[in-house]
């Protein structure tokens, strides 16, 4: 295709071009008609077209079969007044997954309790333990200040409480003047030269309401800029100050349970087996300590059993689903570590012995069952409800009225047996009757 006068068609310059009448003729003619190069341009196209026919083979088309009934095609209008409402579609059930047994189950639960007492990393990094007068969490602290040991973890504990430590403990006294800037200035200090540590706080309650320490603060420093484990004890029995400033404020406790990551409560043994015994005799449970309301009662009968600590855990899941189980802890022996190393503080575990609380011997044992529950049978009452043995012979040597009729010679049906006396009035006309 040729354009007039003297152009470069890949150098055009449409500007000047389009003021050319010769070649504004071309491609508008003054008559009106079709220009010869558009008829040559449609001409080539519809060549092309036919030999791309020609070239694809056309098969036999298919035949389209019409469903029987279209009514699942059409979706019905539910209206309510003058408000259409969503029909809820009936999605079809995904497969479940099948449930656990309940070896696979201890063994999930006991490995969760174990990540958190080994302080492996983020199992949980703000761990809250509770405990009280009936129940002391030391038990629980010394296994944990153990394991971190064996794993050559450094630990550093601020005590309000404590005065002897092992020897590899960073121990910081926080029951001096310090204020609470000071310790945390000595917690970084501590913990700036190590990879991976523990910090212990055996008091919560000082930590927050007596050195005025913002708990956002310490969980950033240990959590957030050292990503290492915090463990904080804090002991129910101590009544909380309303906070004189902002009547509104919320309880310590209630933030700290709401920041921690684990929450165990630590219950006494004794105490625990009390309580199923009520619950199988359908009473209600015992009360210990301040919760039985007795003047001057702070702690209970059998706390702090020697036998080991019931833990009540709760373990929160980054995506919110929390996990709770009741465990068993006994006192660590010599023989569940290996011997350590010449660098190593503790040995290494050997094994796991922490089990669930179903899985205790003494916990599912009827024996010990049956004597709590029989000395909670007992009546309580100022005299005796007993009977001697003069009573007992006595009572054995009364005859029953109609006794006679109980022998089982049989025969008679239900005749009484009955000796008239003297006193009786007979009248034979009367019984004829």
């Amino acid at each position: 295709m040729t354009f007039p006068g003297n152009f470069a068609v890949p150098n055009i310059d449409w500007d000047a071009a389009l003021q050319r009448p010769d070649f504004i003729k071309h491609i508008l003619p003054d008559d009106g008609s079709i220009p010869k190069w558009l008829s040559d341009l449609r001409e080539q196209q519809s060549a092309a077209r036919i030999r791309t026919l020609a070239v694809v083979p056309q098969g036999p088309r298919k035949a389209h079969t019409r469903a029987a009934s279209c009514d699942g095609w059409i979706k019905n209008n539910h209206y309510a007044g003058d408000i259409r409402e969503r029909h809820p579609e009936g999605r079809k059930p995904a497969g479940m997954s099948r449930p656990l047994s309940v070896v696979q189950y201890q063994r999930h639960c006991i490995h969760l309790m174990s990540k958190v007492l080994n302080v492996r990393a983020n199992a949980s990094p703000f761990t809250l333990v509770l405990d009280d007068l009936n129940q002391r969490a030391t038990l629980f602290m010394n296994e944990l200040i153990r394991r971190a040991l064996s794993r050559n973890i450094n630990v550093v504990v601020v005590s309000f409480e404590a005065t002897a430590f092992h020897s590899a403990v960073r121990h910081i006294s926080a029951y001096g003047d310090q204020n609470g800037a000071e310790i945390l200035a000595t917690i970084e200090k501590t913990m700036s030269d190590f990879k991976e540590s523990l910090v212990i706080v055996d008091s919560l309650y000082d930590l927050l309401n007596v050195k005025k320490v913002d708990m956002g603060a310490l969980f950033n420093l240990v959590v957030i800029k050292f990503a290492s484990t915090l463990t904080g004890v804090y002991h129910q029995d101590v009544q909380a100050e309303p906070n004189p400033n902002n009547a509104y404020a919320p309880q310590s406790l209630d933030v700290l349970k709401f920041m921690a990551t684990s929450i165990i409560t630590c219950k006494s043994f004794a105490h625990v087996l009390a309580a199923k015994a009520a619950r199988e005799r359908s009473l209600p449970e015992p009360t210990h300590g301040l919760l039985q309301g007795a003047e001057g009662i702070v702690q209970a009968l059998d706390a702090n059993d020697h036998r080991g600590i019931v833990l009540e855990a709760e373990f929160r899941h980054k995506s919110g689903r929390p996990e709770s189980e009741t465990f068993f802890l006994r006192d660590a022996r010599a023989k569940d570590y290996n011997n350590p190393l010449p660098d190593m503080a503790v040995g290494t575990l050997k094994q796991e012995f922490v089990v669930l609380l179903d899985q205790v011997p003494a916990y599912g044992n009827k024996d010990i069952t049956a004597l709590v529950n029989a000395a909670g049978n007992e009546m309580e009452s100022t005299f005796s409800l007993g009977l001697t043995d003069k009573q007992k012979a006595a009572r054995e040597g009364v005859v029953l009225p109609y006794f006679d009729a109980q022998k089982g010679e049989g025969g008679e049906g239900g005749r009484i047996l009955y000796d008239m006396g003297s006193e009786d009035d007979f009248d034979e006309e009367e019984d004829e009757i």
